[in-house]
């Protein structure tokens, strides 16, 4: 669960990365498109606005984006110069925590579809079914009318 915490971190703090992970690793995975090497990421990057990088720059920042999605399962790793898009096993514990953060913040998208779920392949019905069954959790939704409450984290004794 620790390196999904650090990813939704990363995510709320770096638009790039969030962009990335939120959207455009998503994609990839719905089109069935789940293939892909550092050159057609860097070639991304140099598609988003405002990207008048070098580029070996967008090459670095390719690489760093692909292997902190690594870190966080969302990539394989490399073999024979291709990675591909992994849905990782979220622990309630860590969906849990997400959803704590997300309640106190404003972030794009709802509790159905935003870039912090969908980065880890639950949107939609897988959403609200994981957000239904989540312990200290109550989540309800009527159309596109949600209600979330979350009962405060306990400190665990070790």
């Amino acid at each position: 669960g620790l390196p999904l915490v650090c990813h939704w971190h990363l995510q709320l703090s770096d638009p790039l990365y969030r962009a990335f992970t939120g959207e455009w690793l998503p994609d990839r995975r719905t089109e069935g498109r789940r293939t892909f090497d550092t050159d057609t990421v860097a070639r991304w990057v140099g598609t988003l606005p405002n990207a008048k990088w070098a580029p070996s720059t967008r090459f670095q920042f390719a690489s760093k984006l692909i292997r902190t999605a690594d870190e966080a399962g969302l990539v394989s790793p490399i073999a024979e110069g291709q990675r591909n898009v992994l849905v990782p096993r979220v622990p309630d514990e860590a969906l849990g925590y997400l959803v704590r953060v997300l309640s106190g913040v404003t972030h794009a998208g709802s509790w159905r579809d935003n870039p912090y779920l969908r980065s880890v392949g639950l949107v939609n019905d897988e959403a609200d079914g994981r957000l239904r069954r989540l312990p200290g959790i109550e989540y309800r939704r009527m159309g596109e009318l949600f209600e979330l409450q979350a009962s405060p984290l306990e400190a665990r004794r070790e």
